[in-house]
């Protein structure tokens, strides 16, 4: 399910375009979505987290606004620019409208749709909910349920703390670090909070990633609350910004820097007075750059600008970031009798919940959407970005309903709404779109064939009130996939055999009318896993970075050269392989695997000399043929009769007939077992599904 899905997001791991550089971090995308399938997330969740993730607490989801190829050459031509943009707006409208409504909202980009009722004026009214959207990296911070476990861990850490101060004394507050600070206090009323840089190690100019104010567990301090940044200096860079210090959006590429060596200041000013007890930055969180660490600072507080007061400071800070633990050691070790030994235990499990709530901490950077405020959106003669006409509203298709939303709707409730408004029951095409992928993920073909166009020039179901029916059953379900998938696995279409016969075919020679299971052959993923499985090398090991099939030649415009050894890192199912836009893998990629450049709603099925080839000479394939006789020697010895009835039970799930053997021992004895080995993969009943 996990691939139908990636093939329609056209998700890949690298850029595309002509460099196709790599993107080590989208791999958490993948892992999100086959996660959702297995733990049956309900399909309306699903469209939520992808559209608008980052406000539901799923900002991996957002994965899929940006999955598509990205041009990351931008020219020195200044209309070349803009037309790169509205390239990537369009990826992400058309896109999202073929994936989830099965509308070619594409299509209404330069004129009104030619086939159905989709305006001009509707398309860039879609352009404006995602006009804030953008390629790029992004810090995904803990889960909610991560952060409870975190509050609670550090309420143990308090006591375990407190415990211990009480029989050694108060040491000094931990030295500041790259990657994170705090300070708490007792509550206080603040409208503005200035952080000043009183020194820096190096004496270089201060780094802040983000600079986070909290009142209770509240960030106050986020632009999207709207808090105001100002500094008394910014050091000017492309990738350091003052609107980053409180973007939400943790790392290098997202913070702020002082124009001034070892000194500087930077403020927060709520938009109302706020109840304030915690402050907390970082210079890089997602621990990579160690230098620009802000060594000395004050911080003041207080209603009115002009009169601020100081609330804290780092006079109590200690040097060495290992002082409180040594501390606490050195002053238990001063310790006699059991208070010692209590103090020493105390000490081992404080450090232990430390440990633990680090790496709870730990962010995780993902190539996701990231998020600004658009500014106006313009309807576009012809689609030439020079050539605007009037301002848009974000909204949806006017056919199908409205938003009610303003050109001064915030960004990401844009995104919110758009979402709710695709997920919603009442919306007439999103449930029929998605159970019809779910039949052609079990018969190979829709009820609607054109799975991507439901509009008038897509094909018209062969059974429309099946596909009422399922789509109301899916809604009354919850949106489990799984319920959908259990009444089309238990049907009497999909139990029957494959067998034609003359009355069917007289009437239905395509079998669009499924008198009769489809034939199919296996896609590339299922051979390959399917191959890996009998010979026993299959690593089952979930989850995590890719492997790649490809040597990559790094140079400014990567070139990918096909893997030709293979080992346990290898062996892992094929979804776990990088994928790659514009290659194809050297064995498999033959067997018709998209190439993820754009969207693929069906995947084509060919029948070629090559894929032959592949099967029966590839290194890969060879490596395999060898672990699997080596497996059948093993298991069922070293009689031909015991190694052909293994050799069949692992490949077709059944016994071999009695001339089956006859033949099979024959061929043994003329080639040898791993020539036979080589046979059986190659056969029909392997790759085919019967």
């Amino acid at each position: 399910m996990a691939g139908l899905w990636l093939d329609i997001a056209r998700f890949g791991e690298t850029q595309g375009f002509e460099t196709n550089r790599e993107r080590p971090n989208a791999w958490p995308y993948r892992d999100w979505v086959i996660d959702a399938f297995n733990s049956d997330m309900p399909y309306d969740h699903f469209i939520r987290a992808q559209v608008a993730g980052d406000a539901l607490n799923e900002a991996v989801g957002t994965s899929f606004l940006v999955a598509g190829p990205n041009d990351i050459v931008k020219g020195q031509d200044p209309k070349l620019g803009p037309m790169q943009r509205m390239n990537e707006l369009d990826d992400m409208i058309n896109t999202t409208g073929t994936a989830f409504v099965g509308l070619t909202l594409g299509c209404a980009r330069c004129h009104n749709h030619k086939f159905d009722p989709i305006s001009q004026k509707d398309y860039y009214a879609v352009q404006a909910v995602f006009a804030g959207v953008e390629h790029g990296d992004t810090t995904i911070q803990p889960s909610d349920p991560t952060k409870t476990t975190i509050r609670a861990l550090d309420q143990q850490i308090a006591h375990l703390y407190q415990s211990i101060l009480s029989k050694i004394g108060q040491p000094p507050k931990e030295a500041l670090n790259a990657h994170f600070n705090e300070e708490k206090f007792a509550p206080i009323k603040a409208k503005y909070v200035r952080f000043y840089i009183e020194k820096t190690r190096g004496e270089s100019e201060g780094c802040i990633d983000e600079l986070e104010i909290f009142s209770q567990e509240r960030n106050v301090a986020l632009k999207t609350n709207g808090a105001i940044a100002t500094s008394s200096g910014d050091y000017q860079h492309p990738l350091h910004k003052l609107s980053q210090i409180n973007d939400g959006h943790y790392g290098n590429s997202r913070s702020w820097i002082s124009a001034q060596p070892g000194k500087g200041w930077v403020q927060i000013e709520f938009p109302n007075i706020e109840e304030i007890d915690r402050i907390t930055w970082s210079r890089d969180r997602e621990r990579q750059f160690t230098d620009r660490v802000i060594s000395q600072y004050r911080i003041e507080t207080g209603i009115h600008a002009e009169d601020l007061h100081l609330l804290t400071d780092s006079s109590d800070r200690s040097t060495d970031e290992n002082d409180a633990s040594v501390y606490l050691e050195s002053g238990i070790q001063a310790l006699t009798g059991d208070w010692k030994e209590v103090a020493q235990q105390e000490l081992e499990q404080w450090r232990q919940l430390r440990s633990r709530v680090e790496k709870l901490k730990i962010t995780t950077s993902v190539y996701a959407g990231q998020f600004n405020q658009p500014g106006p959106t313009y309807r576009l003669y012809r689609g030439e970005p020079d050539a605007p006409r009037e301002e848009v509203d974000p909204d949806t298709i006017q056919v199908l309903g409205r938003l009610g939303l303003h050109r001064s709707t915030p960004e990401r409730d844009r995104r919110l709404a758009f979402a709710n408004w695709l997920s919603s029951p009442q919306n007439p095409l999103t449930a029929r779109v998605f159970v019809n992928r779910l039949w052609q993920f079990h018969f190979g073909r829709g009820l609607v064939s054109t799975p991507n166009d439901f509009g008038y020039n897509g094909m018209p179901p062969t059974h429309p009130e099946l596909l009422d029916w399922l789509a109301h059953e899916f809604i009354r379900g919850g949106w489990s996939v799984k319920h959908i998938h259990r009444i089309i696995l238990t049907s009497r279409t999909w139990n029957q055999e494959s067998r034609p016969h003359e009355s069917g075919l007289s009437r239905d020679a395509g079998n669009h009318f499924l008198w009769r299971y489809p034939q199919r052959r296996l896609p590339a993923e299922g051979i390959r896993d399917s191959i890996l499985s009998i010979s026993g090398a299959l690593n089952l090991r979930r989850g995590g970075p890719g492997f790649s099939g490809f040597e990559v030649e790094l140079e400014n415009v990567r070139h990918y050269h096909p893997r030709t050894t293979f080992g346990p890192e290898e062996w892992r199912r094929m979804i776990y392989m990088t994928k790659v836009r514009q290659e194809k893998d050297a064995v498999f990629g033959a067997f018709d695997c998209p190439d993820s450049s754009q969207i693929i709603p069906v995947r084509s099925r060919s029948t070629t000399p090559i894929q032959a080839l592949n099967l029966m000479n590839s290194p890969f394939v060879t490596q395999q043929v060898d672990i699997f006789a080596r497996r059948l020697r093993l298991e069922a010895g070293e009689t031909t009769a015991h190694q052909i009835r293994q050799g069949w039970l692992l490949a077709f799930g059944r016994d071999p007939e009695a001339t089956e053997t006859e033949e099979a021992e024959k061929f043994i004895l003329n080639y040898g077992l791993e020539s036979w080995c080589r046979a059986l993969i190659n056969s029909n009943e392997f790759v085919f599904i019967p």
